[in-house]
């Protein structure tokens, strides 16, 4: 991999990561289509460039996190959305290889979901809160039941699957439950911090010893590029969930399922 090729790879990833379109699926989409071939240190760059991504969605929501971190409360209930990733990873495991070829599919299900999720019914659902358009406010959190915010949870879990988007399934499941999309959107951003964290730590581990053969140079790239792209991707998102709709990523998703059913046999 060159310098060229990560940054294109870093840019894909911040873009990807916080819309609702499989990042997954868009990164191994653009290294099948630049001849990038998988090795193990790439297992070190993708981390890297979940960092960044990581560092991006910190920056913005950093008054969000710090008040989460002083209420026991708000720290609880991310705890148990968190919770079913744990079985979800173990159970998932082997479905990962055995499905890596069919992204499509799962791409078509997210799709599916988000366009159920802008239908006019559950925009006639009642909201949890009303949502403003400062990045510091948590009132829907606040707010939350307890088994709302574990559905959630479990919508994130299936994202362990290849080409179901994270912040997709998430911030759709939690507009049927009644969220706005603000603060959907919200909630899913702030639950990937400590999911990209672990996800990070666990690979990390499996991987250590690549640690020697690292290109350097081309993770700080890739890093620099999902930093910045990050935040510019957050703000866009924010921005766009003003028409109330997550019907143009559905349809875009549906576009890339097609591609990737082709692509990735």
């Amino acid at each position: 991999m060159n310098i060229i090729q990560a940054l294109i790879l870093g840019i894909i990833q911040g873009i990807t990561e916080f819309l609702p379109v499989s990042s997954s699926t868009h990164l191994t989409l653009a290294k099948r289509l630049m001849g990038i071939q998988p090795n193990e240190w790439m297992v070190y760059f993708d981390l890297i460039c979940h960092f960044g991504t990581l560092f991006a969605v910190l920056t913005l929501l950093w008054k969000d996190v710090w008040k989460i971190l002083r209420s026991p409360r708000l720290m609880a209930l991310f705890i148990l959305a968190l919770t079913p990733l744990i079985p979800a990873y173990f159970l998932f495991k082997p479905l990962r290889i055995l499905w890596a070829q069919d992204a499509g599919f799962f791409l078509i299900g997210s799709s599916i979901l988000m366009y159920a999720a802008s239908s006019r019914f559950f925009a006639r659902a009642p909201s949890a809160v009303c949502c403003g358009d400062n990045f510091s406010q948590t009132p829907a959190i606040e707010a939350a039941k307890w088994h709302n915010v574990l559905w959630i949870g479990i919508a994130q879990s299936f994202a362990l699957l290849p080409g179901v988007s994270r912040s997709g399934s998430t911030i759709s499941i939690a507009r049927m439950l009644g969220w706005e999309w603000k603060e959907a959107a919200r909630f899913s951003f702030l639950l990937s911090i400590p999911t990209i964290l672990g996800g990070s730590a666990m690979e990390t581990v499996h991987a250590y010893h690549t640690l020697a053969s690292i290109p350097w140079d081309v993770c700080a790239i890739g890093f620099g590029a999902s930093l910045i792209t990050g935040m510019g991707a957050v703000r866009l998102f924010f921005w766009m969930l003003n028409r109330g709709t997550l019907r143009p990523f559905a349809w875009y998703c549906m576009a890339v399922a097609i591609i990737a059913l082709i692509g990735l046999k």
